[in-house]
């Protein structure tokens, strides 16, 4: 999170979601000063969550309560354990701000859309889809390929392929992209030019999210 705080700059807020009974503040006085000042928010789930496995996890994402929490953002960058994003880059995630979704996109023979591990979304076009649609209904298997199939009938603002890309890399490369997603799993052969790019994909090496 701190590393997300620094590349996004002071502009933005980050929010920690999670269980009040399991909350210790981490012993970390670059993060206690960021929660001090504000840059980091924390707020709890409700007390029944749970979010042991994937399947919850997919469960949680795809109902309402996260995306009413934020539903007044104009958007909010969602970023997994894996990935990051690249200091260097001579973008900024606020150069996206005109996609209703946007995310490393998905390689056709995994799917379609983008990838949700490093994505920026439209919360209030999020939490409308968690009103209307039904996920456990849906026969998909994952909740970026879904809520991208229920954006598309809702007529949203998406980024071209060249354009996701220069977001973000994960089963498709990309030189020089703004964010990586589990890049050592997708991008092994290109790790030394990845990591020449972005030093910060080291902190990445030898993690992979639950």
């Amino acid at each position: 999170m701190l590393h997300f705080a620094t590349v996004l700059g002071p502009a933005w807020s980050l929010v920690l979601f999670t269980l009040e009974e399991h909350w210790k503040m981490p012993y970390s006085p670059a993060f206690v000063r960021a929660v001090q000042r504000g840059q980091i928010e924390i707020r709890y789930l409700p007390p029944a969550t749970q979010l042991t496995s994937s399947r919850d996890v997919l469960d949680f994402l795809t109902r309402p309560w996260i995306w009413e929490q934020v539903e007044s953002a104009h958007r909010v960058l969602m970023f997994q354990l894996d990935s990051i994003l690249c200091s260097k880059s001579m973008y900024t995630v606020e150069a996206f701000f005109e996609y209703d979704f946007v995310g490393a996109p998905i390689d056709p023979k995994y799917g379609a859309g983008y990838n949700g591990g490093l994505s920026l979304r439209n919360p209030k076009l999020f939490a409308s889809i968690t009103r209307e649609a039904d996920f456990g209904q849906s026969g998909q298997e994952f909740e970026d390929q879904w809520f991208y199939a229920e954006a598309l009938e809702r007529g949203p603002v998406l980024p071209t392929q060249l354009a996701a890309r220069e977001f973000a890399v994960e089963t498709i490369y990309q030189e020089r992209a703004l964010g990586y997603h589990q890049p050592e799993r997708w991008q092994h052969d290109k790790m030394e030019e990845i990591r020449e790019w972005g030093p910060e994909v080291g902190m990445l090496v030898g993690r992979r999210a639950v």
